[in-house]
């Protein structure tokens, strides 16, 4: 009997720590990294700070990922904070969806509207169902980010009542470790077919650590199970962090651990997993009938 399994695939945000610290993620910076996420092993990334850059911008960015043999699979729009109006938020994420148009991204992920109260229903689904409207436009699919406490059985009821199949969801492992439960494969397993990205990170249940998965209390067997369970069949993307972030990881010594060797050590471990849970599949599907 054959089994045909898919093959492992993991991507990541691109991390400059030089960049990441002043905010500074330019055209330059990306094509200087571009090779380099190459040269660890990755064919897909994710592009974050997109108001530095231009629609022109991302057509060069695109250029240098295809010389390079790497898809741009997702962009990272901003936020929607207190002070700012619906209206020149809704203009910010415009100017990300021509880049992601402009780098030719599948994904654009964002967080709920980081407004008081969090959890109204009506306001947030009347400026996420405006901003697929624009993500729309540009035949890109919107993924919605579980981030604080409360936030994914909020995120579920929101996708389900806008109702389109381009909008879904972005499970951040370490957030729903961290804020929502530790049985992380439990709810990917409900976000089920709402799945649309992943951004894979870890901790230890005591601050959101940006770890490299492998590196904390999640259990990743389980997780990729779960991932495999849904039907997803995009990247593994990986959510690595700059020094800002890393300053306040629980362990004062992984503070000053590089990018570079999480890095590589991160998608690893991942194949690892995934090549283990693909043993596990393939002796499930192909145990002889007795």
């Amino acid at each position: 009997m054959n089994c045909i399994i898919r093959q492992c695939n993991v991507g990541c945000n691109i991390v400059v720590p030089e960049a990441d610290d002043i905010q500074m993620y330019t055209r330059e910076v990306y094509l200087r990294a571009i090779p380099m996420y190459r040269d660890y092993g990755f064919r897909n990334l994710e592009f974050s700070h997109l108001m530095r850059l231009s629609p022109e911008d991302g057509l060069a960015i695109r250029e240098r990922c295809r010389e390079c043999g790497i898809s741009p699979w997702s962009v990272h729009s901003e936020h929607l904070n207190e002070g700012t109006g619906v209206n020149d938020y809704l203009a910010v994420q415009r100017h990300c969806a021509e880049v992601a148009d402009a780098l030719d991204a599948r994904i654009m992920v964002c967080h709920l509207p980081n407004l008081s109260p969090r959890f109204d229903f009506e306001r947030a689904k009347n400026i996420l169902t405006r901003l697929a409207d624009i993500t729309g436009e540009f035949r890109l699919k919107l993924a919605v980010e579980n981030c604080l406490r409360g936030d994914a059985g909020f995120i579920i009821r929101l996708v389900d009542a806008i109702g389109r199949p381009d909008v879904g969801i972005n499970c951040d492992t370490g957030h729903a470790f961290l804020y929502e439960t530790q049985d992380v494969a439990g709810l990917i397993r409900r976000f089920g077919k709402r799945l649309f990205t992943t951004h894979l990170q870890d901790n230890f249940g005591e601050n959101d650590d940006h770890q490299m998965p492998g590196l904390g209390y999640i259990d990743w067997f389980a997780v990729v199970r779960a991932i495999r369970e849904t039907g997803y069949a995009g990247p593994l993307m990986m959510e690595m962090t700059g020094g800002a972030v890393k300053s306040r990881r629980t362990v004062p010594q992984l503070r000053k651990m590089d990018i570079d060797r999480e890095l590589v050590c991160a998608r690893a471990y991942l194949e690892h997993v995934w090549e283990k849970t693909i043993v596990e599949k393939k002796e499930e599907i192909c145990a002889p009938v007795l």
